[in-house]
């Protein structure tokens, strides 16, 4: 059987390192930036790549747009690594790229952009992907993997299909991957730490491990959580395990003394070991850019509704992420003060 033909859109931190990994590995993926510098680097320098293990460089083939791509260009999967704003666009944007009968995209966000995808491409069309250890790129074209972890994919309606298993396949050359029945339960899972991690830390502009030496906030972060997971499960969603056992972090409301007091700790830990993470949303924010709200917390609040829940930590922090996005609001600790006062 014949390579799978690879279209990659979105060459930052993770894409870069995918795309080098999976040149290396005899693929020959084609790549979209959508940025021009980037585009010249690689032309001029190729990826250059460098993990825990090794550094390499790989020459490949990169574009900056689709309109550029050859005439007749057509693959049979295009692995959509972007912010979460545009992924509907682009994703409909390259189905004229796909094989027609039997190409399909894969989405591999933060938060859950799958049910917009699927109902702007057709649901048929959409592979999920979760990609479980960071990227960053350090300049145009040079690109570090900075952390363990793996690629769970999923098929929307948990099958195990015979495309992604070889699909599987081709990502297991990159990292581990874990196919999986219950991709959902897998989103989920990894939205409730999105949620927690990367809103809480585009409040006030601190690193995660100084906001976690305040015991409040600790508290704020595993109300957050908790509302993320009581969410899933009133929709009927399984949780499953990504990186860690889902309900580690899961505090219920009717929880005694010892088990605050432990689950308290579980957060100092967090804080210790991602202590100098600093949110990719914080980030966006700094470089004046839209954060991708509308598919963590924004989701959440979203689906909460539905089920006839209420998630007032949630709703407040896509409230005020929304006004930190059009300047009404500035990043500063007093917003995590107002947090706070809603667990009074």
């Amino acid at each position: 059987m014949s390579k799978l033909r690879i279209l990659i859109q979105g060459i930052g931190g993770i894409g870069g390192v995918v795309a080098g990994r999976l040149q290396r590995a005899g693929y020959k993926p084609v790549l979209v930036t959508s940025n021009p510098a980037i585009t010249e680097a690689i032309e001029k320098n190729g990826l250059q790549i460098k993990t825990l293990k090794e550094d390499f460089s790989q020459e490949a083939e990169v574009y900056t747009s689709l309109d550029e791509l050859p005439p007749g260009s057509i693959f049979d999967v295009a692995l959509l690594i972007m912010k979460a704003n545009p992924v509907v666009e682009v994703a409909k944007a390259s189905l004229s790229y796909l094989e027609p009968e039997n190409g399909y995209l894969v989405t591999c966000q933060n938060g859950i952009v799958e049910d917009a995808v699927a109902e702007a491409v057709g649901a048929g069309k959409v592979v999920s992907g979760i990609i479980g250890w960071g990227g960053t790129m350090h300049a145009p074209g040079v690109y570090e993997k900075t952390g363990p972890g793996g690629i769970h994919l999923g098929e929307l309606d948990g099958s195990l299909s015979d495309r992604i298993k070889r699909l599987g396949s081709a990502l297991k050359l990159v990292s581990p991957v874990e196919i999986t029945r219950n991709i959902r339960g897998a989103l989920w899972s990894k939205l409730g730490i999105n949620c927690t991690i990367t809103t809480l830390g585009a409040l006030t502009g601190d690193s995660l491990g100084d906001m976690c030496k305040n015991k409040k906030v600790r508290r704020a972060f595993l109300v957050v959580y908790r509302e993320v997971v009581d969410t899933a499960q009133a929709l009927g969603i399984k949780l499953e395990r990504v990186a860690a056992d889902p309900y580690l972090l899961y505090l219920p409301k009717d929880a005694g003394k010892l088990k605050r007091f432990y689950k308290d700790k579980l957060v100092q830990i967090v804080g210790k070991k991602y202590g100098k993470l600093k949110s990719s949303s914080l980030q966006s924010l700094e470089r004046g850019r839209k954060t991708e709200i509308d598919y963590l917390n924004g989701y959440v609040v979203k689906h909460a509704a539905q089920a006839g829940l209420e998630v007032p930590l949630n709703a407040a922090l896509t409230k005020m992420i929304k006004e930190i996005e059009t300047a009404s609001r500035k990043i500063e600790k007093k917003n995590m003060d107002e947090l706070i006062g809603l667990l009074e």
